[in-house]
């Protein structure tokens, strides 16, 4: 029976094995090869025991049969190490699988197994001559389970990890050496089999696969005392049943023995499932009903609001049920760092702080450094362990939100979890991270509460503030994404010598309409026009032309490309050389970017920046007016107050004299228009402007056209709907028809035509409001048109300056579309021209719609003749002997001075003698405004008349707020002296 004992031992460590691993802890998931195992192992000390029972014959088949089953075991070890150590490969596995099935075959035949050898001590197999493939095959699959081990020891961290491989590592060897000592016996030597003692390896692979589930001997003894209870309880029937039946083994065939084996073994594995619960009790792994513990304590978790609580009942539930104790918390304290109830700070790295947030179930040292596959992650949690004195790493997590952790040793047993107080740990600690996750939302909100009602005005300004911020955080981030999508550079890559396309960014179809690849290859005379060739080659020549041929390192300029369709498009190249390792420019880097809008807006903004020079022009020549319009107009009453003194002079029977002089009156006449048309033009001259239907005062005027028009050209005149209503000078608003009509029939000329005359209401929208310089509304448009020659396009910017004329000379004066300029814009308005060579021109003058008033006019009031003394100043002298001798034909005395001082000093002597006061604004001594208020506060009621050759807005602004004052624009005829007197005397 001695020889007996280690088979059984065999068998038996085997079998406890693989139960164990199959039904202990988390290894059945991680590694199902391993029960495979030690059963293959323990098979050849089974067969051993069972041979005495067979007959000759039988013990034949049953050793084939045994050899069957161990050709699978190479594959298995293969399979088992590979998902021990987390490797593959599956060239080797289909290799493996292939020498499996051959040996599954072989194994069958007298070949492998000749016969069995009788000894004393028992029966083994007689080997034949193929039996060495099997050896062969153990050895190799042994040699590379070694190499394999031996390479991950060179590179793991763990310490522990590289011991359990030096077990591996010696159970491989020492299961080969058993293994081919074994073939002495089967070679016919009485030596007693090897095989037998296979439980030495298989308990040291035990140890290197089961090292953190029994760490140390007594935990060892224990669990095996009850695992060796279990296993007498669950063997004493198999045995006795065996007993009984081993004389009927001879009379059985090999088919029906399978078979009966295969059902006992599947009985022995249903009462197994029915002990494991009893085993359990016995063991005391489990005191406590888990499902009630956890039921209760997740009623009590989730009313705790406080942290420290939480921990305690965690602490109290997990080491009265599991008898665990030295648990150690940490618990979030801010972004990236946790801190246990001691106040001891604990910081993480980020890679560790996202693992653990990942983290569902309980981790021991071995899991940590298996699962970990971040290396600084591994080394920062078993760090951790390791200055804990823990064996178990928990982490409390919501939402993918780390919220504490909690570490604690193995059970006071030195025993490491199993599977269901895993899942127990798991779901409490669900339960905890939920709890501690509401307790965390609900103080926030709490302080978020007290502070809403300590800082209510603090926090709507941070509202407020926030609210503001994220606008502009909107509104930057749409800019940026505006301009981000509306960048249009094209970057591209041009060969030197020729000029072609290698390299066009995907950009070139937005930009010039060619996929890249149509261009690639192609000559830049495919986008550019032969101008703008010539313009780059030269810029190019020039560029690697100087510094003794070192081109520049970039260079800037723009062109005109031509898009696929062949419309044009400007472009400003960026453009910077390539060159080789020798310092040559071989290649061309080019960044285009479309400045066709630029190039429009520049265009548009000379075009208003010439207006504004034309404008600025204008501006000049009216202040230049206005300035010499006082003298001119003093000058011209002089010409024409003496012209008409002459003809009195003259009698009637000389009508060559007074031809010649009526000849200087009408001279005089035309240039007191002349500079009433400056002062128009220059808009420095007041307009009586009312209320007018424009209708009407067009009719009339085409009527005068009519007439005055030679025969050849004809007027017509048309109106739209609506009343033309506008509130302008009628005088001014005929002037512009015929300085327009007139300007229409020199375009014409003799040989006959065509002038329109179209008045309608419009409203200007904003494209046609932004290019008349007007705001939007309704207006009145008057348009002009001839069948003339039109404008050219070069002189059409010019046409509205003074004194601007293409007419022949004596043919006009350039005056007629300046003043037609300046009265218009007088009126708020805004003229325009359309003009084709060839094809006449149409004016349209634009007048805003005004509500209009009731209208009437005041007439002048009839007087007397008035007779006395007139006090006259004027710094002329020869019109004060003009004025002196008109008033004396009028029947008045004249007093005059050219000097204010002395005037107001005879005036104020005796202000009752005098019937009115004539006087120039600008004159010498005493200004014009304190003459005007002095005669005021002597005689209150004095009729004053004030002259000035100055238009009448800056006449009136220089007398600011004097009232009464009669203003007489010089030059006046008699007759207006004359009843402006009668009417200030009255």
């Amino acid at each position: 029976m001695i020889f007996y004992v280690p088979a059984v031992m065999t068998v038996f460590s085997g079998l406890f094995l693989a139960l164990a691993s199959r039904f202990k802890g988390r290894f059945r998931v991680e590694n199902p090869f391993f029960p495979f195992v030690c059963l293959l192992w323990s098979l050849n000390a089974l067969v051993f025991v069972l041979q005495p029972m067979v007959s000759v014959t039988l013990s034949v088949a049953v050793e084939r049969l045994h050899y069957l089953f161990l050709a699978w075991a190479s594959l298995a070890h293969l399979y088992f190490f590979y998902s021990w150590l987390d490797l593959r490969n599956e060239q080797l596995e289909r290799i493996g699988l292939v020498l499996t099935l051959v040996l599954s075959g072989v194994s069958l035949t007298p070949w492998y197994v000749q016969g069995v050898h009788r000894y004393s001590w028992g029966v083994v197999a007689d080997a034949g001559p193929l039996f060495c493939l099997h050896l062969l095959v153990c050895g190799l699959t042994a040699g590379y389970l070694i190499r394999l081990c031996s390479g991950r020891m060179g590179w793991v961290y763990s310490v522990e990890e590289r011991r359990n491989l030096r077990l591996a590592v010696g159970s491989v060897v020492c299961a080969v050496v058993l293994w081919v000592l074994n073939l002495i016996p089967m070679s016919g030597f009485s030596f007693y089999t090897p095989g037998n003692w296979l439980f030495f390896p298989m308990a040291t692979l035990a140890c290197a696969v089961f090292r953190d589930r029994l760490p140390n001997l007594c935990a060892v003894v224990r669990f095996l005392v009850a695992g060796g209870a279990a296993a007498v309880v669950l063997l004493a029937p198999n045995l006795g049943l065996l007993y009984l039946i081993h004389p009927y083994f001879p009379s059985i065939d090999p088919l029906s023995l399978f078979f009966f084996l295969l059902c006992w073994f599947y009985l022995n594995y249903r009462v197994l499932l029915v002990m494991l619960p009893v085993i359990h009790g016995l063991q005391g792994l489990q005191r406590f009903d888990l499902k009630k513990v956890e039921s209760h304590f997740s009623e009590n978790i989730l009313l705790l609001r406080r942290t420290d609580e939480m921990i305690n009942e965690f602490r109290r539930t997990v080491g009265e049920t599991l008898r665990i104790r030295g648990m150690v918390f940490f618990t979030r304290k801010g972004e990236g760092f946790l801190e246990e109830d001691t106040g001891r700070a604990l910081e993480l790295s980020e890679a560790t702080h996202r693992w653990l947030s990942l983290l569902q179930v309980p981790l021991d040292r071995r899991e940590v450094e298996r699962r970990a596959g971040n290396q600084e992650v591994r080394r920062e949690v078993v760090a951790l362990l390791d200055q804990c004195g823990c064996g178990y790493i928990v982490s409390l997590s919501r939402y993918g939100e780390l919220l504490g952790l909690v570490l604690f040793p193995q059970k006071s047993a030195r025993l490491g979890l199993t599977l269901g107080e895993e899942r127990f740990v798991s779901r409490i600690k669900e339960f905890v991270s939920i709890a501690l996750y509401n307790s965390t939302v609900y103080q926030n909100l709490s302080r978020l509460q007290e502070e809403l009602s300590r800082h209510t005005g603090a926090l709507v300004e941070e509202a407020a503030e926030r609210k503001r911020t994220q606008e502009e955080a909107e509104q930057s981030e749409k800019r940026s994404r505006l301009l981000a999508d509306n960048v249009m550079e094209t970057i591209g890559i041009l060969s030197i010598d020729p000029l072609e396309f290698t390299y066009l960014s995907p950009s070139v179809v937005k930009h010039l309409g060619y996929e890249g690849e149509e261009l690639i290859g192609q000559g830049v005379d495919v986008v550019l026009s032969e101008e703008s060739e010539r313009e780059i080659r030269s810029v190019l020549s020039h560029a690697l032309s100087v510094r003794g041929g070192h081109p520049r390192n970039a260079f800037i300029f723009e062109t005109e490309l031509t898009r696929k369709d062949g419309s044009p498009v400007w472009s400003e190249l960026s453009a910077r050389f390539l060159r080789d390792g020798e310092g040559k420019a071989r290649e061309i880097l080019l960044v285009s970017r479309d400045i066709t809008e630029r190039r429009h807006l520049e265009r548009e903004r000379e075009a208003l920046q010439r207006k504004l020079r034309q404008a600025q022009k204008m501006e000049s020549i009216g202040v230049l007016a206005g300035g010499i319009a006082h003298d001119f107009n003093s000058i011209l009453m002089a010409v024409m107050g003496y012209t008409r003194l002459a003809l009195m002079y003259i009698s009637e029977e000389n009508v060559k004299a007074r031809e010649k002089i009526m000849q200087i009156e009408k001279a005089g006449q035309r240039a007191r228009d002349l500079v009433a048309q400056i002062l128009a033009f220059s808009r420095r001259n007041k307009q009586k402007r009312e209320p007018c239907y424009l209708r009407e005062h067009l009719k009339e005027t085409v009527g005068f056209l009519s007439a005055s028009l030679p025969s050849t050209i004809d007027v017509r005149f048309t109106a739209g709907e609506g009343k033309l209503r506008v509130v302008a000078d009628a005088v001014q608003i005929h002037q512009i028809i015929i300085n327009l009509a007139t300007n229409a029939f020199h375009a014409i000329g003799e040989g006959g035509g065509t002038i329109w005359v179209h008045a309608e209401e419009v409203t200007v929208e904003e494209s046609l409001s932004l290019a008349l310089h007007l705001p939007e509304g309704p207006y009145v448009r008057l348009s002009v048109s001839d069948t003339g020659h039109g404008v050219d396009p070069e002189i059409a910017s010019r046409i509205f300056e003074p004194y601007y004329t293409t007419k022949e000379v004596g043919k006009g004066t350039g005056m007629g579309l300046a003043v037609v300029h300046g009265i218009v814009l007088n009126h708020g308005g805004a003229v325009s021209l359309e003009s084709e060579r060839g094809k006449g021109a149409t004016f349209h003058v634009y007048l805003p719609i005004t509500p209009l008033g009731a209208d009437g006019a005041q007439g002048t009031r009839a007087t007397d003749e008035a007779k006395g003394t007139v006090l006259l100043l004027d710094e002329e002298e020869i019109l004060i002997d003009l004025a002196r001798e008109v008033l004396g034909r009028l029947g008045y005395e004249v007093e005059a001075f050219t000097d204010g001082q002395k005037a107001l000093e005879v005036f104020a002597g005796s202000p009752d003698k005098y019937e009115a006061v004539v006087m120039d604004l600008f004159t010498a001594g005493v200004g014009g405004v304190d003459m005007v208020r002095s005669v005021r506060n002597h005689a209150p009621e004095m009729p004053l008349v004030v002259t000035s050759g100055r238009p009448e807005p800056i006449t009136r602004s220089s007398l600011g707020h004097v009232e009464g004052a009669e203003i007489l624009l010089k030059p006046f005829t008699l007759k207006e002296l004359a009843q402006v007197l009668d009417r200030v005397t009255s």
